[in-house]
């Protein structure tokens, strides 16, 4: 494991959600797209907040989970041995999103070379 590298939060109400991070927590809003957020902290971490109508939100929603974090590996296809699903992919980062023990989902994502 590298560290964590993205971090999503559901939220009921995300241009408000944007707008308290950027003005009051002083994190660069990197995306503003109405219903998702995405944040980059210093470090280059991102957190994507989810609001309504967002696949995020629902799927945490219906799933039960509040927070989902990614976290960085150098070998996604080693890291992900043995868990199930397929990775996505947005052109920077490959990923795969899956449920832990306890019922927590979770993600391990690498950069794309």
């Amino acid at each position: 494991m590298k560290g964590l590298a993205w971090l999503g939060i559901p939220t009921g109400d995300c241009p408000a959600a944007v707008r308290f991070s950027g003005e009051t927590l002083g994190l660069e809003v990197a995306c503003d797209a109405g219903n998702t957020g995405e944040l980059a902290a210093g470090t280059g971490d991102r957190i994507q907040l989810s609001g309504p109508g967002h696949r995020h939100l629902e799927s945490c929603r219906s799933d039960g989970a509040s927070i989902v974090p990614l976290l960085e590996v150098d070998d996604l296809d080693q890291a992900s041995a043995g868990l199930p699903g397929e990775p996505e992919s947005n052109g920077t980062w490959t990923w795969l999103t899956f449920r832990a023990p306890g019922g927590n989902i979770h993600g391990l994502g690498a950069h794309m070379a």
